[in-house]
């Protein structure tokens, strides 16, 4: 089996060749997925991502957890530790271009939630495979912060191209519930809500249609 590096810059070539029409149609489909699942439409706090260059895109899926009056936490990172900071907000006007180009609080306007009052994280990757396994970005900043959310459902949000048959994965590396991408959802055979540790409805999943 080829190394992380090699399969992340394999991924990310793969991800970085959609179009804008291909990025914007997958996302739509995704979130319309994302906001069918039990363990969002349940949730009374999800943390949420803000994509950068070709991920997912989920600004429609944090709109619509503002609109059904849901708590949404965003990540603020800190690069000297390696850290993330789940920080509420209530609109777009509250973030700014942060660390590695990606949107995030302003200093001034970050509120944190304590990761155990978190319900659902969803988390992007570089790529995941069938077993919930996840390729982030190297930096491991979700690996330390999931474990610290322990009642959360964790959930990956990619693109159809991004999902492979099997991952390396070290023992620190932190998989996840259920996989959502433009085609389907994945429920990996030895996810949380499979072993009991968390809501076993949590990914059982519907689409609805966006505004």
């Amino acid at each position: 089996m080829a190394d992380k590096r090699d399969i992340r810059g394999e991924f990310l070539t793969a991800r970085n060749a959609l179009t804008a029409e291909e990025i914007a149609a997958g996302s739509r489909q995704v979130v319309r997925k994302l906001i069918g699942l039990e363990a969002i439409r349940g949730a009374s706090t999800v943390m949420v991502y803000l994509a950068f260059g070709s991920e997912v895109v989920v600004d429609d899926l944090i709109r619509w957890g503002w609109n059904e009056g849901k708590g949404i936490a965003v990540p603020r990172c800190s690069p000297a530790d390696r850290e993330l900071t789940a920080c509420r907000v209530e609109g777009f006007d509250e973030l700014e271009r942060g660390h590695y180009g990606i949107r995030e609080p302003k200093g001034d306007r970050c509120r944190p939630v304590p990761p155990d009052r978190i319900d659902a994280v969803v988390v992007p990757a570089v790529a995941f495979d069938r077993r919930g396994n996840r390729l982030g970005y190297g930096g491991g900043y979700y690996d330390r912060f999931l474990p610290a959310a322990p009642r959360a459902v964790r959930v990956g949000a990619a693109f159809a191209r991004q999902i492979v048959a099997e991952l390396p994965a070290d023992r620190h590396d932190i998989g996840m519930d259920c996989i959502v991408t433009d085609r389907e959802v994945i429920v990996p055979p030895l996810s949380g809500l499979r072993a009991g540790l968390r809501s076993a409805s949590g990914c059982l999943s519907g689409m609805v249609d966006l505004p």
